[in-house]
């Protein structure tokens, strides 16, 4: 345990020399135009770096102790049941409930969404130019209480206009 601890001890030993004596040193001659023009930057890079190296130790010691790896586990285990259980019980109250109140369920909306998606292919190659006599004719849709009606060119529209006037 001794050897761990001054593992510890000495990265805090190098992050205090290094963030307490050379930084502010460091700081001192840059402020009264001493040094090396760089000094600074190094001292604040050596200070960080004793820092991190100190972070990285301490963890690691804290991670090989058994206690915390115990508790850890205990811990990771407890919010699984915990998890689990919560589903269960989503499941139980919402299974239940959305057919009693009329909601569509996951599948209702997944068979619609392939509905929708036919749809969209079915309109779009409708909707594509076709060749007539070597012209592109574009074609167009109206929607009607039937559906929707696809023409090219116009074509339909008018029929549609003579229906509206004959009625």
């Amino acid at each position: 345990m001794s050897g761990k601890q001054s593992q510890v001890m000495g990265e805090l030993s190098k992050f205090m020399q290094a963030f307490w004596v050379e930084l502010p040193a460091a700081a001192a001659n840059k402020i009264l135009g001493k040094g090396d023009e760089h000094a600074l930057d190094k001292a604040g890079w050596k200070a960080y770096d004793a820092f991190v190296s100190l972070a990285n130790e301490a963890t690691n010691q804290l991670y090989q102790d058994k206690t915390v790896g115990s508790v850890t586990g205990q811990a990771m285990e407890t919010a699984l049941r915990v998890q689990h259980i919560g589903n269960a019980l989503t499941s139980a109250f919402f299974g239940n409930l959305w057919p009693s109140i009329g909601l569509p369920t996951a599948s209702e909306f997944a068979s619609l969404r392939t509905e929708i998606a036919a749809v969209r292919a079915e309109l779009a190659d409708a909707l594509a130019p076709v060749e007539i006599e070597e012209e592109p004719v574009e074609r167009g849709y109206t929607l009607t209480d039937d559906g929707v009606r696809i023409f090219a060119d116009g074509r339909g529209l008018k029929e549609e206009d003579d229906d509206d006037a004959a009625a």
